[in-house]
């Protein structure tokens, strides 16, 4: 990702090594996505629309919604728990 938003915004990237999971993007010392807030990845692309919107003008929070627009929810932990019991009670037949 940090190749992917240096070579479309024709900026430097840094990244810091950190543990928990966590994976957050700042841009122009503001930080405009989360991991622990969205509870996933950015899909491919999301983060550059962020900063797209963001330089259109929009708030943060008009921009990541718009950017997140077309990307699947993830199902809760119960709905994938439920659909891999089903598949796994398939598998065993």
């Amino acid at each position: 990702m940090a190749a992917e938003l240096e070579n479309k915004l024709d900026e430097s990237s840094t990244l810091y090594q950190s543990s928990g999971g966590v994976f957050e993007v700042v841009y122009k010392d503001q930080p405009i996505y989360s991991k622990k807030a969205t509870g996933r990845f950015p899909a491919d692309g999301e983060v550059l629309r962020i900063i797209a919107n963001l330089d259109q003008g929009m708030n943060l929070a008009q921009a990541q919604e718009e950017a997140a627009k077309g990307v699947p929810e993830l199902p809760s932990f119960f709905e994938w728990l439920s659909g891999f019991m089903a598949r796994r009670s398939k598998a065993l037949k």
